[in-house]
C-alpha cells in the first residue's frame, strides 16, 4: 500500500510541476492577464493557479540569488512575467503522447452527432503535422467525408433543432414500458454511449428532461415552434449520462457465469476481483423501470436471478406464474 500511495503522489508531484511550468509560458504570451481569466482558459481553480505563482516565485537556477529566481508581479487583477529564466516555451508531448492523443481525437472523428467535429479535425490535423510518420501510420485512421455525409436524416434534423431551439414531433419506441407513443421535445444535448447515439430533450409532456435513442425514434420532423431546452435544469455526467448512480432501487442478482457478458450491455455492478459462487456472480443493478426490469429478468431464461428487494422478487415470480399459467388457459 505504501509503494502504491508514493507511485500516486510522485505521479501527483510530477502533475503539478508540468502545470506550474506551463503558467509560465503562458502568462508571457497574454502580459496583465487575469488569473480569473487564465481558470476560464485553462481549465484551473483560480486559487490553485495563485498556489502555483507562488511557488514558481520561489524557484530558479542553482545559485539562488536575485538573479537566478524566476520574477513576477502577479495579483487576482493582473500577471505579469518579469524573467521567466528562460522557461517560455509549454512543455512539449513526447512521441508516445502525441501518439495516444492523435489516435484518441481520430477515434472522436468517426463518432456520429459530435457537436464539434470540426475542432477535433483541426487539433488532429495538427498533430500529423508534427508527429513522424511512422507515428501516422500507426493511428492513422482518417474518416473520409463520405462517412459523414451519409450522417442518418433523424441526427440531422435534431441538430438543426438543436442550433435553432426548434420543437421536433416523433414516435419513439420505449423499451422500459414496451410502448410506442407520440413525443413533442426540444432537443438539449446529443451523445453517444456504447456504440448508440442519444438525445437528451425537453419533453413538453412531461415537463422534464427525457433521454432518447435515435435508433428508437422514427417519423421525426420539426412542428415549425421554438422551444426552451431547459439546458439551467439538464443535469447532464458523461461518465453517468443516464443517472443511474441517483436511482434509490438497487437489486441484488446472481449472473450465471457463462453469462457475465451481459455486463458489457445491462449496467450491473459487479464487485472488484468478485469470483463466482456455485456457478453465479453477484451483483447489483439499479431499476430505473420496475416493468423493464421483470421483462428483462423473465427473458434470460434462469442466467439471471433477483434475491432483493423482496417485492421486486415477488413481482417477478407473480408475472412467471402468470406466464406459465396462460399456456394451460
Amino acid at each position: 500500500m505504501s509503494g502504491s500511495n508514493n507511485r500516486r503522489r510522485g505521479g501527483d508531484r510530477l502533475g503539478d510541476l508540468v502545470r506550474m511550468l506551463n503558467l509560465l509560458p503562458y502568462f508571457d504570451a497574454h502580459p496583465g492577464r487575469s488569473i480569473m481569466e487564465a481558470a476560464g482558459e485553462l481549465g484551473y481553480p483560480p486559487q490553485q493557479i495563485m498556489d502555483d505563482l507562488n511557488r514558481l516565485w520561489c524557484c530558479g537556477l542553482p545559485g539562488m540569488g536575485p538573479g537566478d529566481l524566476v520574477d513576477l508581479d502577479h495579483s487576482y487583477p493582473s500577471v505579469r512575467v518579469t524573467n521567466n529564466q528562460g522557461m517560455d516555451r509549454p512543455l512539449r508531448l513526447t512521441p508516445t503522447e502525441a501518439g495516444a492523443l492523435l489516435l484518441a481525437l481520430e477515434s472522436l472523428e468517426n463518432v456520429g452527432g459530435l457537436t464539434d467535429r470540426e475542432a477535433v479535425v483541426s487539433a488532429a490535423e495538427k498533430l500529423r503535422n508534427i508527429v513522424p510518420d511512422s507515428t501516422v501510420a500507426v493511428v492513422d485512421s482518417v474518416v473520409s467525408d463520405d462517412f459523414h455525409s451519409s450522417t442518418s436524416p433523424v441526427l440531422e434534423t435534431i441538430r438543426d433543432a438543436l442550433d435553432g431551439g426548434g420543437i421536433l414531433e416523433f414516435e419513439y419506441y420505449s423499451a422500459a414500458s414496451d410502448t410506442t407513443s407520440r413525443r413533442r421535445a426540444v432537443p438539449a444535448r446529443v451523445f453517444t454511449k456504447e456504440g448508440n447515439t442519444y438525445v437528451s430533450a425537453w419533453d413538453t409532456a412531461a415537463g422534464t428532461h427525457r433521454t432518447f435513442r435515435l435508433d428508437r425514434m422514427s417519423d421525426v420532423g420539426s412542428t415549425g415552434e421554438s422551444g426552451d431546452p431547459h439546458l439551467d435544469e439538464l443535469a447532464f455526467d458523461s461518465e453517468d449520462p443516464f443517472s443511474f448512480a441517483t436511482v434509490s432501487c438497487r437489486a441484488e442478482v446472481r449472473i450465471r457465469e457463462d453469462a457475465v457478458w451481459l455486463a458489457d450491455y445491462v449496467p450491473f455492478e459487479l464487485p472488484p476481483d468478485s469470483t463466482p459462487l456455485d456457478g453465479f456472480y453477484r451483483a447489483h443493478m439499479p431499476v430505473s423501470s420496475r416493468d423493464w426490469f421483470v421483462r428483462f429478468i423473465l427473458g434470460q431464461g434462469g442466467r439471471v436471478i433477483v434475491d432483493s428487494p423482496a417485492d421486486l422478487v415477488a413481482q417477478v415470480s407473480k408475472r412467471a406464474r402468470d406466464g406459465l399459467g396462460a399456456y394451460h388457459r
